[in-house]
C-alpha cells in the first residue's frame, strides 16, 4: 500500500496514513514532535522528510526510526528561516524550499553537505527572484517546481543551478491566480489554486489536462495536495480533513475522508493540518 505523509502545523506531530486514508491505517512518525511540521515527502523506501517551519531546520526520519535534523536560523551557509516544504531529489539528494530566505536549497543529504542554494528574493517577476515562496515539488524527471502566492506565479527549474527557469501560464479565471499547494504528478504538477478556488492538473509542459471546482460549498479552505497513483489526496488546512479524490469522466469526485479532531480536543487524531506529500 502506497503511503501518504502529513503534518501538524500547530501539533507538532507527523502521520502516514494509507492511500485509501482508512483511519485503522494512521502511524505517527519520528520520535516526538516538531516546532511546524510543514510541507512533507516521503521516498520509496518510507522514509519521510519535512520543512520544520519554527525550527529554521529540516528533519527526516528513516522507516521506523527517529529524526534527524539539518539547519540553524539564518541567511548562510547551514542556515534555513522559515522553509515551508522539502522534497527527495533523484540519487537521495534533498532540496529544501527556504521560504524565508527566498531561495531552494540543495544538500546531498540530511548533514548538509554539498549545499547549493539558487534564487533570490524579486519583489518583481524576474528570473530567479521570489516573493514568498510556499509550495515545493519534484517531478519524476528532477525538475523543481515552486508555488509562489506573493508572486501569483508558479516557477519550475530543471536543476539547483536554476537552468531552465520557466514561469508556467495558468488557464484564465475570474480572479488572479494565487498558486499555493503543489504536489508531484509524473513529469507534471498538481497545483491548488487558492485564488481561485480550483484544483488544477498540469502536465509536464505546462499545459492544463484537468481542472477541478473547490467552490461547491463542500470545501473550506482546501490548501495542500498530493498525488496518489492516478488519485488525488488533498488538505482542507481550516477543515480539518483530508479527501481522496478519484478521476470519474475528466474530473475527479471524493471517495472517502480522513477528518483530525479540533485542537482542544484532549486527545486529538491530528490538528492543523500543515502539510501533505506522497
Amino acid at each position: 500500500m502506497t503511503r501518504v505523509v502529513f503534518t501538524e502545523l500547530l501539533g507538532g506531530g507527523v502521520f502516514t496514513v494509507g492511500d485509501d486514508l482508512d483511519p485503522s491505517s494512521l502511524e505517527p512518525v519520528g520520535n516526538g514532535r516538531l516546532g511546524g511540521p510543514s510541507g512533507p515527502a516521503v521516498d520509496v523506501t518510507g522514509a519521510v522528510l519535512v520543512a520544520d517551519l519554527e525550527g529554521d531546520a529540516v528533519a527526516l526520519a528513516e522507516h521506523g526510526g527517529g529524526w534527524q535534523h539539518f539547519g540553524t536560523p539564518g541567511v548562510g551557509v547551514g542556515e534555513l528561516h522559515r522553509p515551508t516544504a522539502a522534497a527527495f531529489l533523484p540519487a537521495g539528494r534533498l532540496v529544501v524550499l527556504d521560504s524565508g530566505n527566498r531561495r531552494l536549497v540543495v544538500v546531498d543529504d540530511v548533514s548538509g553537505a554539498g549545499w547549493t542554494t539558487y534564487g533570490h528574493p524579486g519583489l518583481s517577476p524576474s528570473e530567479g527572484g521570489f516573493v514568498d515562496p510556499r509550495g515545493l515539488a519534484v517531478d519524476a524527471s528532477g525538475r523543481m517546481w515552486v508555488s509562489d502566492p506573493g508572486a501569483h506565479r508558479l516557477t519550475r527549474v530543471n536543476s539547483p543551478a536554476g537552468d531552465g527557469w520557466v514561469e508556467i501560464g495558468l488557464p484564465a479565471a475570474a480572479h488572479p491566480p494565487i498558486p499555493y499547494g503543489l504536489g508531484a504528478r509524473g513529469d507534471g504538477v498538481v497545483l491548488v489554486d487558492a485564488g481561485n478556488a480550483r484544483l488544477l492538473v498540469l502536465e509536464g509542459d505546462g499545459t492544463t489536462s484537468a481542472s477541478v471546482d473547490l467552490a461547491d460549498g463542500t470545501w473550506v479552505s482546501p490548501s495542500f495536495v498530493a498525488s496518489v497513483g492516478g488519485n488525488l489526496v488533498v488538505g482542507d488546512a481550516v477543515a480539518n480533513e483530508l479527501r481522496l479524490l478519484e478521476p470519474v469522466a475528466g474530473s475527479f469526485v471524493t471517495v472517502a475522508v480522513l477528518r483530525g479532531s479540533p485542537p482542544d480536543v484532549l486527545q486529538p487524531l491530528f490538528d492543523s493540518l500543515g502539510g501533505v506529500g506522497s
